[in-house]
């Protein structure tokens, strides 16, 4: 830590003082420019917990239902987004409110020009009655071709006469 007059280094323990109406952390040198104010409280270190981790305390994604954690955004969430929203009657500001979120991210939504964060994303199908969650299973697509039982369309290897030299012929 460093102290905010002089810019050299705090040994020791950091002090406040009020310097031309401002407080700042000082070392002990620079305490006596200004007004002396009452130290940092000592700091006790926390005792090791065991046992569940408090709701409030968890990352997002633990907070997360499964069913949700394995879903994915529909690609065509945009249009949906937005003939949910004119369904309604609601202006963007109006959905923006009620979203909890600023206009101009409902309104790059509707664009496509961003993916709303999950939070967002269940506020929306909430307030829209909307759904915007697939599980993906259902999103992905087989890479695999399947073969066409009917007549087929024919191939540069179907047509083209393949001569191999003989090694021998060089």
């Amino acid at each position: 830590m460093y102290c905010e007059v002089c810019g050299s280094e705090i040994v020791g323990k950091p002090g406040r003082s009020l310097v031309e109406g401002a407080t700042l952390i000082v070392c002990q040198q620079c305490s006596s420019l200004g007004k002396e104010l009452p130290g940092f409280p000592e700091r006790k270190p926390r005792p090791a917990r065991s046992g569940p981790v408090p709701s409030h305390t968890r990352t997002p994604i633990e907070s997360l239902p499964k069913a949700v954690e394995e879903s994915d955004l529909v690609e065509d969430y945009p249009e949906i987004v937005k003939e949910g929203r004119e369904k309604l009657g609601l202006s963007q500001m109006d959905l923006a409110f009620k979203a909890k979120e600023k206009v101009t991210v409902i309104q790059k939504i509707e664009l496509g020009k961003i993916l709303p964060t999950m939070r967002l994303t269940k506020e929306l199908e909430h307030i829209l009655r909307v759904k915007l969650l697939a599980p993906r299973a259902e999103l992905e697509i087989s890479t695999v071709p399947v073969r066409q039982a009917g007549p087929r369309e024919l191939t540069l290897g179907d047509i083209a006469l393949v001569r191999h030299r003989d090694p021998e012929n060089k």
